[in-house]
């Protein structure tokens, strides 16, 4: 039931949630109101944190492990001019080299994507054919080996990055146009040609909120509400 989704403050105009109840198998249900089904492609270990049971999904970069589905099956995820908010529990247990957190379109032609830099850096890329706009976090934002809750939101020309419920400083925050709509898959864990930027480790409960800006006040709720579940 779908219930929930529609009383609950948080869960208004929520249009993905993976809480990868399933534990078993090649495919993972959406637990919003959408009910949208990802595929587990390369074979991402289903994990299950020993002290409180959640599930989350377990990476390895040099298979690459992923999770994907057409646009056509998801389609409240190609954002292009509405405000829209995303969340996502993660413990990276490398940086080296970059890693994709969340794709759906290619660089400086069409669709968004987040990704970790190297060094720690969280960047948020907005994409319009021969043009790009990224917010890029500060430096050690994401701390390998340590469970944190990575979010975005954007209104208008504004884009946030939060960690744990607070906003971040910035290396660099542009004013973000409209990304192009795409027609590319949607992928957790890798970029659009699914090998560069490999997710490495754990990633879970990614969610996502169409017209919708979450506050930083409402990240933070989001992190202070599961922060124990995750050992946080």
């Amino acid at each position: 039931m779908s219930v929930g989704y529609d009383n609950l403050d948080i869960n208004h105009n929520m249009v993905l949630d993976l809480p990868f109840f399933e534990g078993v198998g090649a495919i993972t249900r959406d637990y919003s109101k959408n009910h949208y089904g990802f595929t587990l492609t390369g074979a991402p270990a289903w994990y299950t944190l020993p002290a409180t049971g959640i599930g989350m999904l377990d990476f390895t970069a040099a298979t690459p492990d992923f999770l994907e589905a057409a646009i056509a099956d998801v389609p409240d995820m190609d954002f292009t001019n509405e405000d829209f908010s995303m969340a996502f529990w993660i413990n990276p247990d490398t940086l080296v080299g970059g890693l994709e957190l969340y794709c759906h379109g290619l660089d400086a032609t069409d669709g968004y994507d987040i990704r970790c830099l190297a060094n720690g850096s969280v960047v948020f890329s907005s994409n319009q054919g021969g043009a790009q706009q990224q917010v890029i976090s500060a430096a050690a934002t994401v701390i390998i080996n340590t469970p944190q809750l990575i979010g975005i939101s954007r209104s208008g020309v504004l884009l946030q990055i939060l960690k744990n419920g607070r906003e971040l400083a910035y290396v660099a925050q542009p004013d973000i146009t409209d990304p192009l709509t795409s027609a590319r898959k949607v992928l957790f864990g890798v970029y659009d040609d699914e090998t560069t930027d490999p997710w490495s480790q754990y990633m879970g409960r990614q969610r996502a909120w169409l017209n919708r800006q979450l506050t930083a006040g409402e990240h933070a709720r989001l992190f202070n509400s599961e922060r124990h579940w995750y050992g946080v």
